[in-house]
């Protein structure tokens, strides 16, 4: 690639430092818990930060054909209104949709929940048209890496990634437990999507 990685970083930065348009996806596997408050949490903490020029959109790569376009999970819905966010607008799209395609174009960063589901991602692209992953790969990092800056001045190798993904609590039973699990991940998810803006705005 042309640019290192910090040097796109870079352009990201500048693009939302000068108040232009900046397009920013995160995606997870069926859109219902992760990649949905992620989405929020990033949104809400550029907005009070008064960067309204950012623009946060998520998505799924592995979206049932039952619950697309149905709303996020009820219990990451409840959990994440206690957080302050609301969920009650979303809606799952799968990474096949028109209109997830073209935000994925468009995008000035893509941020993905774990590797593999950066490199399917890569892989959809490299499937459609040749060497059409590369420009998707130039822009992806998992969100905890980048939150940490791990991924910043190193090419993205998903394969060799360790320690890169937030957990899922979809697994977690209905119990008092497994609904701490549950909260836990959440906030792993939050904090990992406020540092990310925090890197992003650090000069």
């Amino acid at each position: 690639m042309a640019r290192t990685r910090l040097g796109y970083i870079g352009e990201v930065q500048r693009k939302i430092a000068a108040k232009k348009p900046v397009l920013i996806g995160v995606f997870c596997s069926g859109n219902g818990d992760r990649s949905p408050l992620a989405h929020a949490v990033l949104q809400k903490t550029f907005e009070r930060a008064g960067f309204t020029n950012v623009r946060i959109f998520s998505f799924g790569t592995s979206v049932s054909p039952a619950k697309h376009h149905g709303p996020a999970s009820d219990r990451t819905t409840s959990h994440a209104k206690e957080m302050g966010y609301d969920l009650g607008r979303h809606r799952r799209r799968h990474l096949s949709d028109e209109d997830v395609q073209r935000d994925i174009q468009r995008a000035d960063l893509l941020l993905a929940i774990s590797p593999s589901h950066a490199a399917l991602a890569a892989e959809y692209s490299a499937d459609e048209a040749p060497n059409a992953h590369e420009p998707i790969l130039e822009k992806t990092w998992t969100l905890k890496g980048f939150a940490n800056k791990t991924e910043w001045t190193r090419p993205f190798r998903w394969r060799l990634a360790r320690g890169l993904a937030l957990k899922d609590p979809y697994f977690h039973p209905r119990t008092p437990a497994g609904e701490e699990k549950f909260r836990r991940d959440l906030r792993a998810v939050e904090a990992a999507a406020k540092k990310a803006v925090i890197r992003l705005l650090k000069k």
